[in-house]
């Protein structure tokens, strides 16, 4: 990851409105966001039409569509880019599930891919809809799951993003999988 005070330093110059803040801020921390999008992906192998550059594509579109809401810090730069994977990815699981039960074409036969296609878009799906329900318990079991998992983050580089202390993080990882397996074990 690129240092911190640096990417801080850019988020301030482009909360107080410099033009170029933004684009500076994102050519240094592209390659971070790319092995992000990267390492998110090697997991979800079974859905080859979402590539690094289209995840990547995709974040920055959400992020510059924020608007105003520039992150404070170099922490929750990285936790929203954590947070907006997750989103991407699980919208585009659901766009998969939706195709997979007809959606706007009629199929005339399913193959091996199609099928392992719709079952791992069906368990970011359900996987979304379970954190929905653990964020009601604990957000920080969540923001920890998204910097993990979704982000790939190491427990260091989460606690840094999250800004809970590594213990912490460890103990709400341990406890945040537990849950997860419990809640999507749940009828």
């Amino acid at each position: 990851m690129d240092v911190p005070e640096d990417i801080t330093r850019l988020l301030d110059q482009a909360r107080d409105g410099e033009r170029d803040a933004w684009a500076r801020l994102l050519r240094r921390t592209y390659a971070d966001i790319k092995r992000l999008a990267r390492h998110q992906l090697a997991q979800g192998a079974t859905m080859p039409t979402l590539n690094t550059t289209g995840l990547v594509n995709e974040w920055y579109l959400r992020i510059v569509d924020a608007g105003d809401a520039v992150p404070e810090n170099r922490q929750h730069f990285f936790a929203l880019t954590a947070r907006i994977m997750r989103q991407v990815i699980c919208a585009y699981a659901r766009e998969r599930a939706t195709a997979k039960r007809g959606g706007d074409q009629r199929r005339v036969e399913l193959d091996q891919i199609d099928q392992e296609i719709g079952e791992e878009a069906n368990r970011f799906v359900a996987l979304d809809q379970a954190l929905t329900r653990l964020a009601v318990e604990n957000g920080n079991m969540v923001r920890v799951v998204e910097c993990r998992f979704f982000a790939g983050m190491t427990e260091t580089e989460t606690a840094e993003a999250a800004a809970i202390p590594l213990r912490t993080v460890q103990w709400l990882w341990a406890q945040a999988r537990e849950r997860l397996a419990h809640i999507l074990e749940a009828p």
